[in-house]
This record gives structure tokens, C-alpha cells and sequence, in this order.
């Protein structure tokens, strides 16, 4: 089963969106940058969904952290904010692409799956 990681500090939204896709994904939680971080590196996710408002960094500086670890690594924004000048920088940071808040369940899945199919394969294990 794929996995998951959604970062959140709104325990509410991840309870909705963990009761939503876990029937289908793996589903792991973090509130904040550096449990994001931390879980990352224990559950080595498939697809993060990552709230660019957050206390302490902020998504954009979680971003950019997760993309230096794994620059293959699908990374969704999820924000309030829908400035052109915010989504252009996420996208410039590697997001993957961005969902608004509130946001649509089925469109969530629809791009966790596109994610998904669309990360590069993993490299083959030298013999």
C-alpha cells in the first residue's frame, strides 16, 4: 500500500483527510515542520501533502528541506493562500503542484494517485 504523509497543524483537517484516503493509502501525520521531518525520514512516504501556514518553518522551508533529501519525492502544497507570487515560488521550490483549502476530498485523491504514478521510479540496487 502507498504511503501518505500529510503535514498539518490543524488536527481536525487531518483526521478528515486520514479517514479519507486511509481506505486506499497508508496514511501518516505530522503537525509541524519537524515532525514532518522526523516522519519522513521513519515512514519514507510516496506522496506529502504540506500546509504552507504553519507555526515555527514553514511549509515552503519544509519544501525546500525535503527536497534536498529527496529531490524525487512528490510534494503537494496545501494553503488558504492563493497568491500567484506564493504558488509560483512553491512550484519554483519543486512542489509537485498545490491544493486550496477548503479543499475537495476526490480532487486530494486525484493528485495523491498523479503523484504517485508520475515519481520516477526508484533506482535498481547494485549487485
Amino acid at each position: 500500500m502507498k504511503r501518505i504523509l500529510i503535514v498539518d497543524d490543524e488536527p481536525e483537517l487531518t483526521d478528515v483527510v486520514r479517514e479519507y484516503l486511509g481506505e486506499h493509502y497508508d496514511i501518516v501525520v505530522a503537525n509541524s515542520g519537524p515532525a514532518a521531518l522526523s516522519a519522513y525520514q521513519q515512514a519514507r512516504p510516496d506522496v506529502v501533502f504540506l500546509d504552507i501556514n504553519m507555526p515555527g518553518p514553514s511549509g515552503i522551508e519544509v519544501l525546500k528541506l525535503l527536497r534536498r533529501v529527496d529531490p524525487t519525492l512528490p510534494v503537494i502544497m496545501v494553503t488558504v493562500n492563493t497568491e500567484v507570487a506564493v504558488v509560483q515560488e512553491c512550484l519554483r521550490e519543486g512542489a509537485f503542484a498545490y491544493v486550496p483549502k477548503p479543499f475537495d476530498l476526490k480532487y486530494m485523491e486525484h493528485m495523491a494517485a498523479l503523484a504517485i504514478q508520475s515519481a520516477p521510479a526508484p533506482p535498481a540496487a547494485a549487485s
